[in-house]
């Protein structure tokens, strides 16, 4: 599973880049500090998490994908929602404060 410091990391990444690659993105993160282990197949553990993540992008229509022999390609090809989705992630903790901090009481 990715840490909320990965994701983060992804949304820069795309940001800087409209062309990029599966490994080159993972090789990215490991640079800052994401774990570097690998399976006995060479791809690094983060792989998969990371595919998962920007399949979102892809259902979104804002990432194309194109599978390589051993990497997946990515274009930038429709708008981020980068900027969107922190503004509703900002939204969905204040009303969860605003949830576990008021009581109603019915007497």
């Amino acid at each position: 599973m990715l840490s909320y410091k990965e994701k983060e990391l992804i949304k820069d990444y795309l940001i800087r880049n409209n062309f990029f690659t599966l490994i080159d993105l993972c090789n990215y993160l490991i640079d800052n500090g994401s774990s570097t282990a690998k399976y006995s197949t060479g791809k690094f553990h983060i792989y998969p998490y990371v595919a998962v993540f920007l399949e979102t992008y892809v259902t979104s229509s804002a990432l194309e994908i194109k599978q390589l022999e051993n990497n997946i390609q990515y274009k930038i090809i429709g708008e981020l929602s980068i900027n969107n989705e922190r503004k509703d992630n900002k939204e969905n903790k204040d009303k969860e404060k605003i949830i576990e901090t008021g009581q109603l009481s019915l007497f």
